[in-house]
């Protein structure tokens, strides 16, 4: 009895060092990360400021596949067809999930681990009202006047019908009486580009998109859109100072497929964390005018949850 205790002992002792090991030894390969808008736009910018931080903690490549279309859907679909136990995970926005929300069909409430698991919310810089330098617009006050005067002569762009970016546009002129002509493209990645060219007049767009183009005043910036102002953009005033009652805020965040056991998504979640502690990536966000907003995977689920309920309501109003 004594010798089969023994090797009870020795066998468990085997299996929590083998079940450590293995705890320790992720990642094993490559791990994908799938961004669902094209190259150059905010959700890729900043995973491409993630990716490098993360190759040097786990040593191993961190590849990034982009897959634009439906305003993030078609790559979040993707993403989810094939199972993973964490080397593959996702890299996506406001407009990625609504999209994914509308997908989902049906009256109930949305809850996000019905389709993804949350890893942490990276980051939630503020939109900023963007303008072609052609219009000559330099204010809010200017802006406003210009489409409410020139009714659907002022062409903005979205990544995508029912993204952020286009029920921001929506809620301007549910507050303002304006009206504007809406262009969606495939992200911003595609949208940023139209507006660089002055293929559209305005963007509300995430800063990483449009930020390089303000110094040589390729684009003009007006406003952000966050309800108070911010550190990150201290000469910028906000839209509700022209438009009162108007607050809105994007962000990025990473997930994992539904087949990823939950401690791996605990050790994604602490892999990120620590990378987006890194000075290196602060600075990095900070360049782009966003910055780091690490969350529990519970704390993530909870403001998902909560934000993709406030962007239906206004999905609702502009469906009306």
């Amino acid at each position: 009895m004594h010798r089969w205790i023994t090797r009870l002992a020795l066998i468990l002792v085997a299996l929590s060092t083998l079940a450590l090991a293995t705890a320790q030894s992720f990642p094993s390969r490559n791990v994908n990360m799938m961004v669902p808008f094209n190259p150059g736009g905010g959700t890729d910018v900043l995973a491409r400021i993630i990716q490098r931080e993360l190759e040097s903690i786990w040593g191993v490549s961190v590849v990034i596949t982009n897959q634009a279309g439906a305003a993030g859907l078609v790559g979040t679909l993707s993403y989810l067809r094939e199972q993973t136990d964490g080397h593959d995970i996702l890299m996506a926005s406001t407009g990625a999930i609504l999209a994914l929300a509308s997908d989902t069909g049906g009256d109930g409430v949305f809850d996000i681990r019905s389709r993804l698991q949350p890893i942490t919310q990276v980051s939630q810089p503020p939109y900023l009202v963007t303008v072609h330098p052609r219009l000559g617009i330099t204010t809010m006050e200017e802006l406003l006047a210009y489409a409410i005067n020139n009714p659907g002569l002022l062409f903005y762009g979205s990544s995508g019908i029912g993204s952020a970016s286009h029920l921001t546009g929506v809620l301007f002129e549910q507050l303002t009486g304006a009206s504007m002509t809406h262009v969606p493209y495939t992200g911003m990645g595609a949208a940023g580009p139209a507006l660089l060219s002055g293929e559209i007049d305005l963007l509300f767009a995430p800063a990483p998109t449009v930020q390089a183009y303000f110094d040589d005043g390729s684009l003009i910036p007006l406003a952000v859109t966050t309800p108070a102002p911010t550190s990150l953009f201290p000469n910028l005033p906000t839209v509700a100072e022209t438009v009162p009652g108007f607050g809105i805020a994007g962000w990025f965040g990473l997930f994992g497929h539904p087949s990823i056991p939950a401690e791996r998504i605990a050790q994604l979640n602490e892999a990120v964390v620590r990378a987006m502690a890194n000075p290196a990536v602060i600075a990095a966000m900070a360049n782009q005018g966003s910055s780091p907003v690490p969350m529990t995977p519970d704390e993530y689920t909870e403001f998902v949850n909560r934000d993709v309920s406030m962007w239906q309501e206004l999905e609702a109003v502009a469906g009306d």
